[in-house]
């Protein structure tokens, strides 16, 4: 049988451990589907027979528009929601796991609050009656947290998320951006490198697929000027 290996940490606590189940071979549909299925289980228990408590994860629209079921699946930074069974199995397994770039909440849900508060403090809203084109743009980002999984430079506290600096490029380059304002996003986020790196896996795991290394070079030569 297939199965689905899990790796798990119990709400308030820091330890992790892996927990691997079983699951039918008829079973299709997205991996969101086989989480569900398993929590529907009379009693859930795992590969080796030991009853489970049910499995923690998040997931809301299932079609790739709201950015909750953000995780790793096979290792790879993804929705969930749109990991289709049985083509992501590997060997007739598969590994989910929470993203590390947060603080993990329980099992595979995390807390992604860090970047609202982030977007609060670089004020990376847009004020007063936005234009149709802008409003679209700046709704494109589901604040998944794909981007900053992926990026080395986010985990080693050197920028912030990359979605961040598209927000910022945005209103940065309003021909009526306020420099009060520009000053202000100056100040709240952090200096990114103005060459990017090149290896694009931000703009791979992000679902939208923004423009996000283009962002990041433009906003660090926009306020950031290099000398």
């Amino acid at each position: 049988m297939p199965t689905v290996t899990i790796l798990r940490q119990d709400r308030g606590k820091k330890e992790s451990y892996e927990q691997t189940f079983e699951f039918d071979r008829s079973q299709t549909g997205s991996v969101i589907d086989l989480l569900r299925a398993l929590n529907e289980r009379e009693t859930l228990t795992d590969a080796a027979g030991a009853t489970a408590r049910r499995i923690c994860f998040e997931c809301s629209c299932e079609t790739g528009d709201c950015g909750a079921c953000a995780m790793l699946v096979n290792g790879r930074p993804m929705l969930a929601c749109e990991a289709r069974l049985p083509g992501i199995l590997q060997d007739g397994a598969l590994r989910l796991a929470p993203l590390t770039a947060f603080p993990c909440i329980c099992d595979l849900q995390v807390d992604r609050s860090v970047l609202h508060t982030r977007a609060r403090d670089a004020g990376l809203w847009l004020a007063d009656k936005p234009r149709a084109a802008e409003d679209t743009f700046f709704s494109a980002c589901l604040h998944c947290g794909l981007c900053a999984e992926a990026c080395e430079k986010y985990h080693a506290g050197r920028i912030d998320a990359p979605c961040a600096y598209v927000d910022a490029d945005l209103l940065a380059g309003l021909e009526d951006a306020e420099n009060a304002r520009r000053k202000a996003l100056k100040k709240a986020l952090k200096k990114p490198l103005l060459c990017p790196c090149k290896t694009g896996e931000c703009e791979e795991a992000c679902p939208r697929r923004l423009p996000l290394r283009q962002a990041i070079k433009r906003i660090g030569g926009s306020l950031f000027p290099f000398g």
